[in-house]
């Protein structure tokens, strides 16, 4: 599979090696024994990994975001371009796409997948091919099933209907093949799915496992159970997509048993390594509806469960549990999502959160990282994770320093001659660049 592993970079292609570098997206050494006080948001962090300790070299977390840029599930050059530009720029952890456990998990035919052996060696070079890049960078990869959400048309790829989301079989899609906690449709255009049985069920705890085996061996420092989004682990826990009478369905202890044995048996095969979950703070229905769904009380119960059941870090995201009820995004709407798994007590386990964190405050509304900040300090939670921000502004952790503190953090080498004539801190003589 030489063809689709990606080229390497050799460390001896920089002037001086990686490990021997100031980490990007850190603060000088410098500025950190002349600053008073260093944000919360460029502080070194430590974090559990399983037995373990694992430190994060700041505070801001690369979100999974589908690019859906694959080919039968590998990696391509893309997918090192795209996270190599978070690793360049200063992100503490990076979170690889959702990739699908089975061929039949993936959200659509372009999805990563870590469902067979011969993706190990693809994202292993990935991964180390990321790595070569900087020092200090974590990353880790989502594993997910996208239960009754599966077999769908990439958002860039024009649909042969609106009225019909599932790629047919003839078009390389599954739709015949789509199950979910229940046989209920995500919206009109998506396809019924097939209610699992408990056979199945077990068997979708067995491709979480081994995905993570394979993730592991490819070099990932953290796997992330994807619990969110309306997904199959995620339908399983809201009664509005599980109307099961078994022992997963029903209660709350129910309803959350997939996803809890699915923790369990990754960390009791793998207590060395980092183990996240990603999870919904609510499905999104108003606080009076008459529907049984899933709360921040649910959050609240789940997380103390989770840290329990042995993992790390806790991402709060919400939305997309069914396709009627859409979220309106305003800075910081995820926030109180990850207040409530804060509220549950944890004493070991991290909680981050997402949800249009990137902006400033109400007061200084152009001064990016001002409002994850003051998320930060407030204790709402403890790391704060972008997407679509680091799309638009790959250098969003520089700004947020220079925002911050007023002066650059650690950059790349290649890119230093630029930091004397952009910084207004600088009376560098940058004649001749």
């Amino acid at each position: 599979m030489s063809d689709q592993q990606l080229l390497q970079i050799s460390p001896s292609y920089y002037a001086v090696p990686p490990e021997q570098r100031p980490s990007t997206g850190t603060v000088p050494k410098d500025v950190q024994e002349s600053h008073e006080k260093i944000p919360l948001l460029f502080q070194p962090t430590e974090i559990t990994c399983g037995n373990k300790k694992m430190v994060l070299k700041n505070r801001v977390i690369v979100s999974p975001m589908c690019m859906y840029s694959s080919v039968d599930g590998f990696p391509t050059p893309f997918h090192l371009v795209h996270h190599g530009q978070f690793a360049l720029r200063g992100a503490g952890a990076i979170v690889v796409e959702a990739s699908g456990v089975s061929p039949e998990g993936r959200i659509s035919p372009r999805d990563l997948g870590i469902y067979k052996e011969e993706h190990v060696a693809a994202h292993a070079s990935l991964v180390s091919s990321v790595k070569s890049l900087v020092s200090g960078v974590h990353i880790g990869i989502q594993i997910v099933h996208a239960g009754r959400k599966a077999s769908t048309w990439p958002p860039y790829q024009p649909q042969p209907s609106a009225e019909h989301a599932n790629v047919p079989t003839s078009e390389g899609g599954w739709e015949d093949n789509v199950v979910s906690a229940s046989a209920l449709p995500f919206d009109h255009t998506h396809v019924t799915p097939k209610e699992l049985s408990l056979q199945q069920i077990h068997e979708v705890e067995d491709d979480f496992v081994r995905a993570a085996e394979r993730a592991f061996r490819a070099g990932y420092d953290f796997v992330q159970i994807h619990s969110a989004h309306g997904y199959l682990v995620s339908s399983f826990n809201s009664p509005l997509t599980n109307k099961r009478t078994d022992e997963y369905g029903g209660s709350f202890e129910n309803r959350t048993r997939l996803l809890l044995n699915i923790v369990r048996r990754i960390r009791q095969q793998f207590p060395d390594r980092g183990v996240w979950v990603r999870i919904n703070g609510t499905d999104g229905l108003p606080e009076d509806s008459k529907d049984e769904s899933w709360t921040s009380e649910s959050t609240k119960a789940v997380a103390p469960l989770l840290e329990q059941a042995g993992v790390d870090m806790l991402d709060v995201s919400s939305g997309g549990t069914i396709g009627s009820i859409q979220l309106r995004a305003s800075p910081g709407y995820q926030v109180p999502g990850a207040i409530a798994a804060k509220a549950g007590g944890l004493q070991r386990m991290r909680v981050s959160s997402v949800g249009a964190l990137n902006g400033g405050t109400p007061e200084d509304p152009s001064r990016e990282g001002l409002f994850a900040e003051k998320v930060l300090q407030s204790g709402d939670a403890d790391f704060i994770t972008l997407g679509r921000a680091f799309l638009r502004n790959p250098c969003w952790v520089e700004d947020a320093a220079r925002n911050l503190m007023g002066v650059d953090p650690v950059c790349v080498l290649q890119y230093g001659y630029a930091y004397p004539r952009l910084s207004p801190r600088s009376n560098t003589d940058d004649k001749g660049l």
